[in-house]
């Protein structure tokens, strides 16, 4: 049995042998500048598909073992690494290159004889795909491919027809980008259920038990601007294998002897070192379990067998990166790599192992590897120490990190909510280093979710301040702009400068710029009688108004246009924010002067205002500040502003200033009536009336003595209220389903004042509240009863059924249909029966419109037959779904298919295994 360093090089000198130059893998990181990495094998021979340089070797074929990583972008397999067999961050890719020269007869051929003669894939197991586009598709039927396929597959004696399959654009049509060289493709796939009698049906079906090993692809038509597509004039070939998937069929059949096992990446010698390393360091054995989907509910053996299989993936591209120069860092790249090295850790601490660990596996990983790979010899020490130095620097802030995530943990529970806000998870990325998909999985071990959209509207505000921070030698450049928006909301102006992804810098611009907490002005740039939206506005360090556009087409420095702000926008936000001056104000006469503002948001859909202030506040206390800011807006107060040197009133104690915040030589001062000063440089209404009803939506904490307020006003609550009035019938109608004796929620009525809406609002609230409860407690006894019966009718089930246990071969096999009970009562029916025969059961019953199956096997028939193969098997032939371990596997099929068909298939399969040498007699259990 070839191991992995033979089975690379039989791969280079089969290709050798056939006029191909062998180049060595090229560097993890891309010669293109729009790749993070180097992320397939085709990457460093762009240059040669689009014609700009010509493949410099006579003749211009080439092969090759290229390393690869996807862990970012578009090519991210990042969230599958560990939970199946065959997904992985790092990979190697062998490939063969045509450039003009051979095409698909010797490309097909080649890749016959390499797996069936030189490698020995059973011919009877290997299915092609062949590309035929669905209409509106581009290019036309490969009738090529298909008779080079056609002869093939003759020729072996087997019947073409079911050994080639059709695939469509998805599936067989390999494009480089939206335009240039693209082209059909063949893949080859093979098939590994134990009777090897699939006949193609599990092709792309993410079945492991058929795996695509080898894509083709013909490189033979542009793609055109203009959606068509046109013949190249040269011709080239793009080959694809992964090297993992290849070791892994080889090796996991025991060079095709042995199809009754779970084929994976990770049991082979590319794996296997590095895991037995692993569990030398954490103590804990790896058992190769496999979830049946990656949100199922891991069990504790599970969960350290994705911790085990996460690792050893990540180690892998740990060192090949940090080997070709790559560096963690907080920015592109290296980014990725702390984040791979960060989620490793907190998958070692599932292990029971704690940093620095993760650098005392790479010497395992050298020895598999270095012998092709000698950058890592070479580069050992640096490798290791890096990733040590890494890890030293994470376990610094790891558990002050789960600390602040017990501590949000803690008041989610207290707070009653399962979702973890984007700004909590923002400040675990920005503070203690935790990438988001560390803290998601984190929440998802509590059975909580994260805010994502919060999370990446503040990596967005981010990452807005980092692209100026790059262009500000652009900008400083530009004079500042001059904003004339607190007077006009539409303006004449000329365009600047325009930067990169559509943004403008104007002379003159009614645009509010984000700035204060207040939320950037949206609207439209008219020119040549084009209306183009305005998405957004922020500040520049050098104070010009930076505009993102929706495209920039024929706009140009110099361009004079006309701005238009949204009018109806500007005006809920102007009326949040002299409501936040008014709250902030109530605040101090009801809590104290002490009481100061320590951040805030201004938008149209709501303000949030973050105060200082120990423990939640009392409903009697925000009664009060609610009334007293409505008392203020009843009283149509002006709201003034004037301009003012700042070194004349920095120490005016009736002005109100930020601390911290840096203010300019000129400040402008935000008055409303007689009671509240600040500094401001927003945007305001003229009066207290214009803002309307002012009502406060929520009250909560947000670190140690820092208190938040939601609130809302005017047009804005209006329509918050209407849509959480329609999220309240959705949610009545649910409890109502399920319990048809509620009584009606309390009637919406839109004509009332708001006022009245919010007393029905809260109403209903209370409403829903008291049902919500009544239908819990409902379903719990309705429950606790049901399993009760369940397991009672189970017992009683399971002794009658042991008389109907039949023999295939070696093994006992129990074949029931349970008719309509649950799914859930099926694992309780194969508890019954384990504990009375060991044997294999396939039970079924009807509920919810589909067909429940349930496969068990006892624990000493496992070495011959696994419930998730067997299932696997028995499911592709009735497009079921399912999954499961060595031991127990469920799975849905449809409900028209016939019990005694799929019992009959189930026989059939096990005939399989009934031959081999095993017990003669049922072991009895209990």
């Amino acid at each position: 049995m070839m191991n992995s360093n033979e089975i690379r090089q039989s791969f280079l000198d089969f290709f050798k042998e056939r006029g191909h130059t062998i180049l060595p893998s090229a560097s993890l990181v891309p010669e293109s500048p729009n790749l993070l990495f180097t992320n397939a094998g085709m990457n460093p021979f762009v240059p040669f598909f689009l014609g700009k340089q010509k493949c410099p070797y006579d003749p211009p074929r080439i092969a090759d073992s290229q390393k690869c990583l996807r862990a970012g972008g578009k090519h991210n397999d990042l969230e599958e690494v560990g939970y199946d067999t065959y997904h992985h961050t790092f990979f190697e890719m062998l490939g063969n290159w045509s450039f003009n020269d051979y095409f698909k007869e010797e490309a097909i051929h080649w890749a016959w004889e390499l797996l069936t003669q030189k490698w020995g894939f059973p011919k009877e197991r290997i299915y092609a795909t062949v590309y035929k586009p669905a209409p509106d598709e581009p290019g036309e039927f490969d009738e090529e491919a298909f008779r080079i396929w056609f002869k093939i597959f003759q020729k072996a004696k087997l019947n073409p027809l079911l050994h080639i399959h059709f695939g469509t654009k998805k599936d067989n049509f390999w494009m480089m980008g939206e335009t240039g060289p693209c082209g059909p493709c063949s893949e080859i796939h093979i098939d590994l259920t134990p009777d090897g009698q699939s006949e193609g049906k599990l092709i792309n079906k993410n079945s492991p038990l058929c795996i695509e090993i080898w894509n083709l692809v013909f490189i033979q038509l542009n793609a055109n601007e203009d959606g068509s597509f046109s013949l190249l004039p040269s011709r080239h070939v793009d080959t694809g294998m992964g090297l993992e998937r290849v070791c892994a069929i080889i090796q996991g059949t025991s060079s095709f002897r042995q199809f009754n096992r779970t084929i994976s990446d990770y049991d082979t010698d590319l794996f296997i070192p590095l895991i037995e390393k692993l569990q030398d360091i954490s103590k804990v054995s790896y058992t190769g379990s496999i979830p049946p989907t990656p949100d199922y509910a891991l069990d504790p053996q599970l969960k350290k067998d994705v911790a085990f299989r996460v690792i050893v993936d990540h180690v892998r591209a740990l060192a090949f990166a940090i080997a070709d120069g790559i560096l963690p860092s907080n920015l592109g790249r290296g980014h990725v790599l702390r984040r791979l090295l960060r989620r490793a850790i907190r998958f070692g601490q599932i292990l029971g192992v704690n940093p620095p660990f993760l650098f005392e596996m790479i010497d395992s990983l050298v020895k598999i590897m270095g012998s092709h790979y000698p950058e890592l010899i070479d580069k050992q020490g640096h490798i290791e120490e890096v990733i040590r130095s890494e890890e030293e620097l994470f376990a610094r802030t790891l558990s002050h990190g789960l600390a602040l995530f017990e501590e949000i943990k803690q008041k989610m529970i207290a707070e009653k909510r399962k979702e973890i806000s984007g700004k909590e998870a923002f400040v675990l990325y920005d503070t203690y280093g935790f990438p988001l998909d560390l803290t998601q999985l984190l929440a998802k071990e509590q059975g909580f979710s994260v805010d994502t959209q919060g999370f990446e509207r503040l990596m967005a505000e981010q990452r807005k301040r980092s692209l100026l921070s790059h262009e500000e030698d652009i900008v400083s450049l530009t004079k500042t702009s001059q904003f004339v928006g607190y007077e006009e909301l539409e303006a004449e102006a000329e365009v600047v400068v325009l930067l990169s992804a559509n943004r403008a810098i104007f002379d003159r611009t009614p645009f509010y710029a984000e700035m204060g907490g207040q939320v950037g002005d949206r609207g439209y740039v008219i020119f040549d009688q084009k209306k183009i939206e305005v998405l957004d506005t922020i500040k520049s360090a050098s104070g010009a108004h930076v505009h993102r556009l929706a495209f920039t087409d024929d706009l140009k420095p110099g361009s004079r246009v006309y701005l238009q702000v949204d009018k109806k926008r500007r005006q809920c936000i102007a009326a949040h924010h002299t409501a936040t001056h008014i709250l902030h104000w109530a605040l101090r006469k009801v809590l104290g002067p002490d009481t100061l503002q320590r951040g805030s948001y201004v938008g149209p859909d709501r303000l949030r205002f973050d105060f200082s202030h120990t423990g939640p506040l009392s409903a009697k206390e925000l009664a009060e500040i609610e009334r007293l800011v409505n008392e203020k807006i009843e009283l149509n107060d002006p709201v003034t502003t004037e301009e003012e040197s700042y070194e004349k009133v920095k120490n005016n104690p009736d002005i109100l200033q930020l601390f911290g915040e840096k203010y300019g030589q000129r400040v402008r001062i935000v008055s409303v009536g007689h009671y509240s000063k600040e500094l401001c440089g927003g945007t305001h209404v003229r009066s207290t009336g214009e803002i309307g009803y002012f009502k406060i939506l929520g009250e909560y904490g947000v670190s140690a003595g820092i208190r938040r307020i939601e609130a809302a006003c005017g047009k804005a609550l209006e329509q918050f209220l209407h849509a959480q009035a329609a999220e309240q019938d959705k949610k009545w109608q649910i409890l109502h389903s399920k319990d048809p004796s509620l009584p009606e929620l309390s009637k919406w009525v839109d004509a009332l004042d708001l006022d009245s809406l919010i007393e029905i609002f809260h109403k209903r609230n209370e409403e829903l509240s008291s049902f919500e409860k009544e239908i819990k407690e409902k379903e719990k006894l309705k429950a606790k009863k049901q399993e009760e019966n369940f397991r009672r009718e189970a017992s009683q089930q399971a002794k009658a059924a042991i008389a109907q246990v039949e023999k295939i071969g070696a093994i006992p096999v129990l074949f029931l249909d349970c008719d309509a009970k649950p799914q859930s009562y099926l694992p309780l029916l194969w508890n019954e029966i384990s504990k009375r025969i060991d044997s294999v059961a396939i039970l079924t019953s009807r509920s919810d419109g589909k067909i429940n199956l349930f496969i068990g096997v006892g624990p000493s028939l496992t070495e011959k037959i696994e419930a998730r193969n067997l299932l696997s098997q028995l499911i592709a032939s009735f497009e079921g779904k399912g999954g499961g371990s060595k031991t127990i596997a469920q799975g849905g099929l449809k409900d028209s298919i016939e019990i005694s068909s799929l019992f009959e298939k189930g026989r059939r399969i096990l005939e399989q295994y009934g031959g081999q040498k095993g017990q003669t007699e049922p072991k009895a259990t209990g």
